[in-house]
């Protein structure tokens, strides 16, 4: 069904001043296009990161990439710090699964931090010193065993305050992001050609809530119902090409009403897991892994970045895990891989500030086809934060005093109920969800065909083409 816009009442010019009048006939399913990832009041220092499975271990690099900023790390079934050594083989062996006489080397992953460190391609690990850590090894886990996770442990105590770290390792839970509200039974194995196998159990056991007030401290209770807004971002505003890095061309976030309106929040990056990127699960993840409910009422930002499944040269990772083998890069493990950039980028646009600034404006206005009452229009979209839709103006002749035609989410519109073989000009301005309005586009001029009209319109229109 298409927006119509009904003329209520007329301006001095004798020109229609119209306001929005939407007709619905069904729900629509279409999702709006990816915006600009927003910036908000938030201390970067008050920032953390979780994971599961290779998201586990992406969460684990990137604590340790950059201790000197993070405030701690959950992590759930992954390992110690570039346990893969740059080789799959490895990955999928002593990092996994190792034999009880071949567990990953916890010595190696130590020279491996202070080597980075002393390159000045990770923070000082010195910095983990007060960290707040929290491992989770469901005790029933046979696609990253316990003991790699007790390795992680291992590593943490070396260089982290022990009181700091808490290890929970008795829940009985399959390979999966444990919840206490959502999933497959607890010892569910999951399946890796089922799509419907999201790799979320529920255990009885909130793992995100568990992990979020280890790291922030005790924590208001959870809402019952979410009051803030999923947002979907452009991911290439990041990392160049994302999908040739196994990055998907979108992310998510949750953005609770008041860190929205400006108060001051905190951040917090989940990466998921393998077989959970959003072409496999969909928003499974990002909607049930149990971050929401808490980031809601506790002014919690939750920043999911996506990976995505690639099976082509040159980079192969066709379960759409996250790098932390070497697959895109072998700077993986440190400030210089790109999709440690690319997240760490993120983060630094999130925290960037409250801004109550206008979006850019559309550009690139131009006619595309006339009639005797109607002007079809497009235009380039804007790519300001917090986009919400975009406002078609029009004026009798090219200086006329412009009014509202109406609102539209597209980027093109067909304004009708013009009179005929008159002149007009329009201008479009992006609004968004602050109620903020840009300046104008550029002006497109029109006349439409026909004889003039001796009487004016009753109404102007404006409809999706």
């Amino acid at each position: 069904m298409r927006d119509r816009f009904v003329c209520l009442a007329r301006t001095s010019s004798g020109f229609p001043a119209c306001a929005l009048f939407v007709a619905i006939a069904c729900a629509s399913t279409a999702q709006a296009a990816p915006v600009a990832l927003d910036s908000f009041n938030v201390n970067l220092h008050d920032a953390s990161v979780s994971g599961i499975s290779s998201g586990g271990y992406m969460a684990q690099q990137f604590h340790v990439a950059y201790s000197g900023l993070l405030r701690g790390a959950g992590i759930v079934a992954g390992g110690p710090y570039y346990c893969a050594k740059g080789n799959v083989a490895t990955a999928l062996t002593d990092c996994t699964t190792p034999t009880a006489a071949n567990p990953p080397d916890v010595g190696y992953s130590i020279r491996a931090t202070e080597s980075n460190a002393a390159q000045a391609t990770i923070d000082a690990p010195g910095n983990l010193l007060h960290s707040k850590v929290w491992l989770f090894s469901g005790s029933n886990d046979q696609t990253v065993y316990p003991i790699v996770m007790d390795r992680l442990f291992e590593y943490y105590l070396h260089y982290v305050t022990p009181a700091n770290v808490v290890y929970e390792k008795t829940v009985p839970a399959a390979h999966s992001m444990v919840t206490d509200d959502y999933g497959f039974a607890c010892d569910h194995k999951g399946d890796s050609n089922n799509p419907a196998d999201n790799y979320i159990n529920n255990c009885g056991y909130d793992a995100a809530g568990k992990l979020l007030a280890h790291i922030y401290g005790p924590l208001n209770p959870p809402a019952t119902a979410l009051g803030g807004a999923f947002v979907e971002f452009r991911q290439d505003e990041f990392i160049a090409a994302p999908t040739s890095h196994s990055m998907n061309a979108t992310g998510y976030a949750y953005v609770p009403a008041e860190c929205d309106d400006g108060a001051q929040c905190k951040v917090h990056v989940a990466f998921h897991g393998c077989l959970q990127y959003p072409a496999r699960i969909g928003d499974a993840f990002y909607r049930h892994a149990g971050y929401n409910k808490w980031a809601d009422t506790n002014r919690i930002i939750v920043l999911y970045p996506q990976a995505d499944a690639s099976a082509l040269p040159p980079v192969y990772n066709p379960k759409g895990c996250w790098d932390w083998w070497g697959y895109d890069d072998a700077n993986y493990a440190n400030q210089n891989g790109r999709q440690m950039r690319a997240v760490k980028l993120m983060l630094d646009r999130v925290a960037a500030g409250y801004d109550a600034a206008p979006p850019a404006p559309p550009t690139a206005l131009r006619t595309t086809a006339v009639t005797d009452h109607t002007v079809s229009i497009a235009w380039t979209a804007s790519r300001g934060p917090r986009l919400a839709t975009y406002r078609v103006y029009y004026a009798a002749g090219t200086s006329g005093q412009y009014v509202l035609a109406g609102t539209t989410d597209q980027g093109s519109a067909v304004v009708s109920g013009l009179a005929s073989g008159t002149p007009y000009s329009f201008v479009v301005r992006a609004f968004n969800r602050r109620a903020v309005e840009s300046v104008n586009s550029n002006q497109t001029a029109a006349t439409t065909t026909g004889l003039p009209s001796l009487v004016p319109p009753n109404a102007v229109t404006l409809m999706l083409p």
